[in-house]
């Protein structure tokens, strides 16, 4: 009988992270099933439904869907219990995973292991989530390595593996261009960060003029919406939701803007300088900022303990103040080159590990 494994994703990166691991995994000798996103679809990996139906933006959000969500959950595990795998591997969206495997632990009608990747950030804040974190879990990937400290506190067996995004990175293969005229603006894969974010890119177009190509990276289910609200605009302006042609843009761009996410990797592994930007309503921030113990958004900023990569949250995340620290870099281009060398250091730490393959040989170990 065929060994299984039912994987849970939860937003298109983790559904990229889980694709990237399984590409390493012969699919013919393992039973696969989960709650995929387009990656692992491609890999013809398919089960009660899709994760786009389980990704939420913010605490208010989540409370709005509350009852959604707890139906999810019991969908979930009532799937989950009938195909019995022998690892449920999940991959980010904490919140959502957490529950179904402690609600399977409960009923108790199957025995599987429980391995999960992308660490929560007990680190960033709620460290008390490392006691809850033990009694449901067998093992957690780490993608950076100063995570370990704080697991091993709690005595979660982990492993580092690295970034996948990073397994074969040539740092010396940097084509940034200080010449080119190609501004990236990132506002984000849901509708509401749209909604937040993209005033802000408009009024920074408005003032930065028609001397720059304007490359607008969003996913399938925005795209229709940025192309409405850009089309009575008279500049150079690209929408592009292809995965490669977004990368290519990046590694063409001058500069980039971007909401606070994983796409920050994307962009450094593009090697150019950025912005962060991010902004809660000011519900969802007066009710996580209590509980948040670093001062960063961005991941390079949180390892190196210091801002590299300059970040604009909250009351920050203003155009006016945004537009007054890209005109100081665009006069001094020396240090948008800083920058990328800068962040370089930090990057080295997590890159080239051969994350998805350690994963998938360390998976399949415990999978016999």
């Amino acid at each position: 009988m065929k060994k299984k494994i039912f994987i849970i994703t939860g937003e298109d990166s983790g559904d990229l992270l889980a694709y990237n691991i399984f590409k390493n995994i012969d699919l013919e000798s393992i039973d696969v099933k989960g709650i995929p996103g387009s990656y692992l679809k491609k890999l013809n990996i398919n089960g009660p439904f899709e994760n786009k139906e389980i990704t939420f933006f913010g605490i208010i959000d989540v409370l709005k869907n509350i009852f959604f969500i707890k139906r999810k959950i019991k969908q979930t595990v009532k799937f989950i219990e009938e195909f019995n795998p022998d690892i449920l591997f999940s991959v980010d969206s904490p919140d959502f995973v957490f529950e179904v495997i402690k609600e399977i632990k409960n009923r108790k009608v199957i025995k599987t292991k429980f391995f999960h990747f992308v660490a929560p950030t007990i680190w960033a804040w709620r460290e008390s989530r490392g006691k809850k974190i033990k009694k449901l879990l067998d093992k957690i990937y780490l993608l950076f390595e100063f995570e370990k400290k704080y697991f091993d506190k709690y005595s979660i067996p982990n492993k580092f593996v690295g970034h996948p995004f990073f397994d074969s990175f040539d740092f010396s293969k940097s084509n940034y261009n200080e010449m080119s005229n190609i501004i990236s603006f990132c506002p984000g894969s849901r509708k509401k960060e749209i909604a937040i974010f993209l005033p802000i890119f408009l009024l920074l177009i408005k003032s930065l003029g028609d001397k720059y190509i304007y490359h607008f990276a969003v996913t399938k289910n925005t795209e229709h919406i940025v192309k409405k609200k850009l089309a009575n605009l008279n500049y150079q302006i690209i929408v592009n939701s292809n995965e490669n042609d977004k990368n290519d843009y990046y590694k063409k761009s001058l500069f980039a803007v971007a909401k606070s996410g994983t796409v920050g990797l994307d962009l450094v592994k593009a090697q150019i300088p950025f912005f962060i930007i991010y902004k809660f309503s000011w519900l969802n921030y007066l009710l996580i900022r209590p509980f948040v113990k670093v001062n960063f958004a961005n991941i390079i900023n949180i390892i190196a303990n210091k801002e590299i990569i300059p970040e604009f949250i909250q009351s920050n995340c203003n155009p006016n103040i945004i537009l007054k620290k890209l005109n100081y870099f665009f006069t001094n281009k020396k240090e948008l080159k800083k920058m990328v060398n800068n962040y370089n250091m930090t990057l080295d730490g997590f890159s080239n590990k051969n994350a998805s393959k350690n994963i998938a040989e360390d998976l399949l170990k415990n999978l016999y």
